[in-house]
């Protein structure tokens, strides 16, 4: 950043400061709700929408309109957009901020500075803190009852797919953006052992997301391989791996399966994955009626 476009940031932060000691109403020691509500990331982007009063988000992360990685995208046509900037947080004057533990920080930082309070959110890798974060989005936005009704649901659903699964598990493997599989400790491989898969990527060694050798692949012959629907976005090295000549010779199921964005944050809809996963997983490798963990 410029010397000169710092020196504004400074100047219209002590502005703010300055302007608001003179107008706010001494209200101290209250614990009311927010009436205004930012979130400059896409994951409490989600949450937020989910939890938030008719007129209490008055903007959400233009990432949130993105049909490729935001679940809620129809939804996020509802609300004005933002580019996590400090200036449209000072513009705004929301009495609070959402946002993520890895993004926005110089945003966050000068946020802070003038006095506007801000609240990060972990990305979750896991399902069971899921029904955490919307307790929590919950209390912060003054929404515990619509919130512990959400994540409820959430967990009674997690565990009653959970509870169906049986062995042997069949094996799946997911190609995304780039040609990267989601291997240990991200919230895909989650999403599929609850489903009741076993995560080939994980048991390769894969931690996170990294390329996955298509040779491995056609070597252990997945039941079923997840790519990435695009529909009108352009293709990427993922969406060429269900064309190679050498996986026609596989008897994998390979389909998108899921609407894109399906595990790219922690919000509730993340559910609907793993139904759809579980469903799947019966078609392929039925289990008992009466089986359960």
């Amino acid at each position: 950043m410029s010397d000169g476009r710092w020196s504004a940031l400074q100047f219209l932060a002590g502005a703010i400061v300055m302007a608001g000691a003179a107008l706010a109403p001494d209200t101290a020691g209250a614990a009311e709700a927010p009436q205004r509500v930012m979130s400059l990331n896409l994951c409490t982007d989600q949450l937020a929408m989910a939890l938030a009063a008719p007129g209490q988000l008055v903007s959400v992360s233009f990432l949130a309109r993105d049909r490729s990685i935001s679940p809620m995208w129809r939804e996020a046509q509802n609300y004005p957009v933002n580019h996590g900037l400090a200036e449209e947080v000072f513009l705004e004057q929301p009495d609070l901020v959402l946002t993520g533990t890895f993004s926005q920080h110089n945003t966050t930082h000068l946020v802070r500075k003038v006095g506007i309070p801000v609240e990060e959110f972990d990305f979750a890798m896991t399902l069971e803190t899921i029904p955490g974060e919307i307790r929590r989005m919950g209390d912060l936005l003054g929404q515990q009852e619509k919130a512990e009704k959400l994540a409820a649901d959430f967990s009674t659903s997690l565990e009653a797919i959970e509870r169906r699964q049986c062995e042997p598990k069949p094996t799946i493997l997911a190609f995304e953006q780039n040609g990267v599989s989601p291997g240990k400790d991200t919230l895909a491989d989650s999403v599929f052992r609850a489903a009741g898969f076993r995560n080939l990527a994980a048991e390769a060694g894969l931690v996170g997301a990294a390329p996955f050798p298509l040779e491995l692949a056609i070597a252990e012959e997945p039941d079923v391989i997840v790519v990435q629907s695009h529909e009108d976005d352009a293709p990427t090295l993922g969406a060429y791996v269900p064309q190679h000549p050498a996986l026609k010779h596989l008897q994998s199921r390979i389909d998108a399966f899921l609407p894109p964005g399906s595990w790219a944050c922690n919000g509730p809809l993340i559910i609907d994955a793993v139904k759809r996963l579980a469903e799947l997983r019966q078609e392929i490798a039925p289990c008992p009626a009466e089986a359960s963990r």
